[in-house]
């Protein structure tokens, strides 16, 4: 089956092509309007009090500044400011978000605040980064690197995402923010910034609540943060950032989520929910010389689901709990032509898991990792229009698992369906050294050609091995599902792992294999021009990936490597200012993934070779008007491609006899999505900076899905305030 909205697109996609190329439009977030001229507000490296940007990093790299953008209660999160960038695609479900960069999910991108690494447990319960780690209010800027980028990051495939939190102001500010939007969405947040002497400080937090616009999908959280700074003069400077944040979010209960159509889950009643808590900080100590950080963080999830049915003492529980403190060292200095660079970074993963399954059974898993990487890097000015920027990494990883095993009393519960799986231990670790190169040659002022490539290396994460290790045991009730559908096995899907015979199991282990790091090569050449009146950005990327874990479209999936996966595509992007009341920008992706060597998903979808989740189309294009003075009015226009989403292949015949709908649903349509935003400043009233948002959200009220259990609310309407003073 496949769900597609035709509706014009095809001639709505056609248009706003037009229109985009017509004006070369859109390129990175941070420009800024001054006596009618743009000027360029490159990515910036903080060292103590010195403030320098990277001409490597700024060409390859996208920064979101939260400040500018119109916000009337309609962000919740930091995906809702990534999915108006270039090549993002943002997923939702009930276990979490997930951001797709250039086709590639998160657990594939290195996640940095203030270029500290975050450990990555990896898609557990359809979760990797909580993003709702950092609220938006503390955010300064965003940086979004695509592709492996300099030597100084490590460990990624996708890109790395660097989260830069805001320092105090120079004088004494207290913000106050409140929106009331449809579902009953409340928001309130306070924050206060400021100096006195060599102190700074930024501290604040929020609350929100929001009713159900799906089934049971009820909403609260609160967050508190802290960042701040010592200033030591000549000696550099000393930053600190503390947060916590709690979530409490009912599961959707929708008898076509995929994960329902194999498990007991779709037994769930009203009132099932999960606690999310993050907590953490870091120190950073920066200087002309060195910079050295230490982080921690933590995060619990555990699990409420309620049953329809209950019996006496049933119970089903999951609990998990993530530690992950990290340390980095860099130092830099530069002479005549050469700026060097030379680091380190480590970061220990320490995470464990509790499951209850319905009286029938407990189990309790260990998962341990250690990440190592180390760097060093040359940027150098052959000439005073060509740059050529040298490095090399070293990454190593090691990653534990220890399953205590379960005893089943029961053959219907969703983990091995009866008989015992006793204690298992494993570990797997590699190395790599990578190469990483940027040639940047400049032939006028305005204009920068460039080319850069490297190695990619990116480590198993945590939940990867586990998620394997399910599947090659036949642990995994999903997992035995698409066994059985891969096979032709006419078996009732939640059988026990007994029922399957003895020569589908090994073909199944030597079609799961073992699992590797992924490795390959990752390219990228372009142009960008900026002027008085418009810039553009185009550029061609290619990436060569090799072992390629890939993960199966269900619940505790299959995940293995495939081995190979091309990635290629376009992405064009502007700005142009027509006059100081009306300019227009936005960003446009074409991106082809073509798999190698995935026998288990061509053998279920009659061939298919895309990657999960990856539209061949991406548009953002915002027109900007300010026809008076106080008022800014936006409209935004989003156009997200048809997809390959995966659905629940070769569902089971009594699975369709008894629902039709239960019929995979493997593509998913393209959409386009309309906004309206609105700010008026009233400027100072009794000396209160006062401002009025209004927002409209999809206004054609399109339905559209952003996973095949979560479709979107529809349209919404926000209104806010903000007084500051």
């Amino acid at each position: 089956m496949i769900f597609d909205h035709k509706e014009g697109d095809h001639v709505n996609l056609l248009a706003m092509l037009l229109c985009a190329l017509a004006f070369l439009i859109a390129s990175e977030d941070g420009w800024a309007e001054k006596k009618g001229k743009v000027q360029e507000l490159p990515p910036l490296e903080v060292t103590g009090k010195r403030v320098k940007g990277l001409l490597r990093n700024e060409l390859t790299t996208t920064t979101i500044n939260p400040e500018a953008k119109i916000e009337a209660g309609e962000t919740n999160d930091i995906t809702d400011l990534l999915k108006e960038s270039q090549s993002i695609l943002v997923q939702n479900s009930s276990y979490g978000k997930k951001v797709f960069l250039r086709g590639l999910e998160d657990q594939n991108m290195r996640i940095l605040i203030n270029g500290m690494p975050v450990g990555q447990m990896g898609k557990y319960y359809a979760r990797s980064f909580e993003w709702e780690t950092i609220p938006v209010d503390a955010i300064e800027r965003i940086d979004v690197t695509k592709g492996v980028g300099s030597a100084e990051y490590g460990n990624t495939l996708a890109g790395t995402i660097n989260i830069i939190t805001k320092r105090g102001t120079k004088r004494l500010k207290t913000r106050l923010k409140g929106s009331y939007g449809r579902f009953y969405d409340g928001k309130t947040m306070l924050t206060n910034s400021g100096s006195y002497g060599p102190i700074d400080w930024f501290i604040g937090g929020s609350y929100h609540t929001r009713d159900e616009y799906l089934k049971n999908n009820d909403l609260e959280d609160e967050n508190g943060f802290l960042s701040g700074g010592i200033d030591l003069g000549d000696l550099g400077e000393i930053r600190f950032l503390g947060y916590g944040y709690h979530k409490n979010e009912g599961y959707v209960l929708d008898d076509r989520v995929a994960w329902n159509i194999w498990s007991e889950a779709r037994d769930y009643a009203s009132g099932s929910d999960f606690t999310l808590d993050n907590a953490g900080g870091e120190i950073i100590y920066l200087s002309k010389l060195i910079d050295i950080g230490a982080s921690y963080s933590n995060q619990k999830r555990n699990s409420n689901p309620e049953k329809e049915k209950w019996k006496k003492g049933d119970t089903s529980d999951y609990d998990s709990d993530f530690d992950t403190p990290a340390i980095r060292c860099k130092i830099h200095h530069s002479f005549g032509p050469h700026t060097l660079s030379l680091g380190g970074e480590y970061t220990y993963g320490d995470a464990d898991a509790d499951w209850e399954y319905y009286n029938q059974g407990k189990e309790h898993i260990d998962f341990k990792q250690d990440l190592w990487g180390a760097f060093f890097e040359d940027s150098w000015d052959i000439l005073p229009r060509l740059n050529l920027t040298v490095g090399v990494r070293y990454d190593d990883f090691r990653n534990k698992i220890k399953d205590s095993g379960m005893k089943y009393t029961g053959a219907t519960g969703p983990g091995s369906g009866g008989g015992t799986h006793g204690v298992f231990e494993g570990h797997i670790s590699d190395h790599q050294w990578s190469p990483r190169y940027t040639l940047t040659y400049r032939p006028l002022d305005d204009v920068s050609l460039y080319f850069t490539g490297g190695r990619i290396f990116k480590a198993p994460t945590i939940a990867d091995q586990y998620r394997w290790y399910s599947n090659y045991n036949f642990i995994s009730f999903a997992g035995r599902a698409v066994l059985r559908a891969y096979y032709g096995i006419n078996q009732p899907p939640g059988a026990p792992a007994s029922m399957i015979p003895d020569q589908y199991k090994d073909a199944w282990r030597r079609l799961i294999g073992t699992l590797e790091p992924v490795k390959g090569w990752d390219y990228e050449f372009g142009v960008r021009q900026v002027t008085d009146r418009f810039r553009y950005h185009l550029n061609f990327f290619y990436q060569d990936i090799d072992d390629y874990i890939d993960m199966f479209p269900v619940s505790y999936p299959p995940t293995y490597n495939v081995d190979n996966v091309d990635i290629w595509g376009i992405e064009v992007s502007g700005k142009y200012v027509f006059c100081r009341q009306f300019e227009i920008e936005g960003s446009y992706t074409y991106e082809k993934t073509e798999k190698h060597g995935d026998k288990l998903v061509e053998g279920l979808y009659n061939g298919e070779d895309d990657l999960f989740n990856a539209p061949k189309h991406l548009l953002n294009i915002t027109l900007r008007a300010r026809p008076f003075k106080g008022l800014t009015a936006e409209w935004q226009t989003r156009y997200t491609g048809r997809r390959f989403a995966g659905g629940a292949p070769a569902v089971p015949p009594q699975m369709t006899k008894k629902k039709p709908e239960y019929q995979p649903m493997t593509h998913l349509g393209g959409y386009t999505i309309h906004n309206l935003r609105l700010s008026y400043e009233t400027g100072t009233l009794h000396g209160l900076d006062t401002k009025f948002l209004l927002a409209i959200e999809n206004i054609t009220n399109k339905k559209t899905w952003e996973r095949l259990d979560y479709p979107t609310p529809g349209t919404v309407v926000y209104g806010g305030i903000q007084l500051e003073f």
